[in-house]
């Protein structure tokens, strides 16, 4: 395992590969990267010395997460999905015998403390972590039924903020924190790529955002007049580092501009208290992104013109939203008749018995 010295914040790495030592620095105070760097020296110490198809668990994930995953939006994820990987597997035990008994033990272990899309994601991410290495290090990993350890997840409840519930939000919510939630209202974007957005994503002049999506894909989105009016009313960061970011937030102790943290700190402490004050319940900050798709297709009955705004890759991951479709095509047999009249009452009458 990487180290660190009195001298230096800086990790070391220090260990022997086939009877020869290897030696330096990691080049990062970041440990997650370290060990990324130190499987990287291991993985290429083995290739030198004719054993490359050999690695354990916590070097391949080590080195997909240094190949693939650093300087990407999921970076931060791939790193916390890794140590989840490595809490419940041995990390030191070689890809190559690693078999589907392990991973069913796995996923029972971790199936336990966290919901089953999560234990999935992980799943997914130790396949392309498995694939990697065979593909680009020649490594001797095992076929496993990865898919079929995923667990069953339950079906998304799409939950749409209502007109009055909207308002209340906006009447509890601080003003600083107002146009952060609009965005989210008016694009359907999800917060981690609305927390990071970047000026430079921003082309008024023709009228574009670019987004980061998941996987590190990008989509162009259209700026309408009412999201061009709440672009230009926001306020630079007096940090020089956070300049380049579209959101930011007063720290309330330094009066500095800061970034918007995605997951808790403190927007998430603001924006469950204002939830709790507007009393609105079983809704999450995700719903706006459920809200703004309902609402768009409630207003262009495109389900394909909703997917391509949401960026979903296939009209399939939309089709969750077909209920609204559904509703209107009710109200509209509901005004249909092929005689010209009929009961509007749904609810038929008893017939008096003779």
């Amino acid at each position: 395992m990487p180290f660190r010295t009195s001298k230096t914040k800086v990790y070391q790495y220090d260990i022997v590969v086939k009877g020869s030592r290897f030696r330096g620095s990691c080049g990062t105070e970041d440990f997650e990267e370290a060990k990324a760097v130190e499987a990287q020296v291991r993985a290429e110490a083995k290739t030198r010395s004719g054993n490359s198809g050999s690695c354990t668990l916590s070097e391949a994930l080590g080195t997909y997460h240094r190949d693939k995953m650093i300087g990407t939006s999921s970076e931060r994820t791939n790193a916390s999905m890794c140590r989840a990987i490595l809490k419940h597997m041995d990390g030191q035990k070689p890809i190559s015998r690693i078999t589907d008994a392990d991973v069913m033990r796995y996923v029972s272990r971790d199936r336990a403390s966290c919901k089953n899309a999560t234990v999935n994601r992980r799943l997914q991410m130790l396949g392309r972590a498995l694939r990697h290495m065979a593909r680009f290090y020649k490594a001797d990993a095992p076929t496993l039924e990865l898919k079929a350890a995923e667990t069953k997840e339950p079906k998304e409840i799409v939950r749409e903020l209502s007109t009055t519930e909207q308002a209340r939000l906006f009447e509890h919510l601080p003003q600083e924190f107002h146009a952060f939630v609009s965005f989210a209202l008016m694009t359907g974007a999800r917060i981690h790529t609305i927390s990071t957005l970047l000026w430079t994503d921003i082309d008024l002049p023709n009228r574009e955002i670019t987004f980061r999506l998941k996987g590190d894909d990008m989509m162009i989105f259209p700026i309408n007049a009412e999201l061009s009016a709440l672009l230009s009313t926001l306020p630079r960061s007096n940090v020089l580092a956070n300049r380049d970011l579209v959101f930011t937030r007063v720290d309330q102790q330094t009066g500095d501009r800061v970034m918007i943290q995605p997951n808790g700190g403190v927007f998430g402490t603001i924006w469950r208290k204002a939830l709790r004050n507007a009393g609105i319940t079983a809704f999450r900050f995700h719903d706006l992104r459920h809200t703004f798709a309902t609402r768009m297709l409630r207003r262009t009955q495109n389900l394909k013109l909703v997917s391509k705004l949401l960026g979903h890759q296939n009209i399939e991951t939309t089709m969750k939203y077909a209920h609204v479709l559904i509703d209107d095509l009710r109200l509209a047999m509901d005004d249909f008749s092929v005689f010209g009249v009929g009961p509007k009452d749904a609810k038929p009458s008893k017939a008096k018995a003779r």
